[in-house]
């Protein structure tokens, strides 16, 4: 089993290097190497504990900062709107949830997670950004359901910032090609 994970980690270590490779903005590939570093172990370290530690979230959002500093300081308000609208979204939803529901959905970590993505994308990228990190959880839970056939229920702990993650990296090499932002 060790084996098996040792193997697909390397597999998307490669997958991260080679896409990062293709498809970085000219001038980012050091910086978006980073980024997919740092969102893969977000990304696991959610799957498995459900967990998305602040120092990581700290670290991609000075990654942002930094590569707005060297790339896109003409745009920088844009970025920083990113910001504060990628967290405040999905703390806006976590809080509704509680109140509406009286049980945490989401955890602080995924509105951390949208606003340091936000850095990287400006707030033009959000809606992109919540839409794929929407569809591609939903997607991951109806597959999940029917190949282990068990039922998903209100109560099935799901972790959102996988999808968040991979979300960001896809809206991160692709936007700019599709959209020209």
């Amino acid at each position: 089993m060790r084996a098996l994970s040792i193997l697909l980690h390397s597999l998307a270590g490669a997958a991260i290097a080679m896409s990062a490779w293709l498809l970085a903005p000219t001038g980012l590939f050091l910086l978006t190497l980073a980024m997919g570093a740092v969102l893969y172990a977000l990304a696991v370290i959610d799957w498995r504990s459900f967990i998305l530690p602040d120092p990581l979230n700290a670290l991609l959002a000075v990654l942002g900062l930094v590569m707005v500093w060297q790339h896109a300081q003409d745009v920088w308000l844009d970025h920083l709107i990113g910001a504060a609208a990628g967290y405040l979204v999905l703390l806006a939803i976590e809080l509704f949830y509680r109140h509406v529901r009286g049980v945490d959905a989401l955890g602080r970590g995924d509105a951390k997670l949208a606003g340091a993505l936000g850095i990287w994308l400006g707030w033009q990228g959000l809606p992109f950004l919540f839409l794929i990190a929407a569809a591609s959880g939903l997607i991951a839970v109806l597959v999940y359901a029917g190949l282990m056939r068990r039922p998903v229920t209100t109560a099935t702990p799901i972790a959102f910032g996988p999808w968040i993650a991979l979300s960001g990296w896809i809206c991160w090499l692709a936007l700019p090609r599709v959209l020209l932002i």
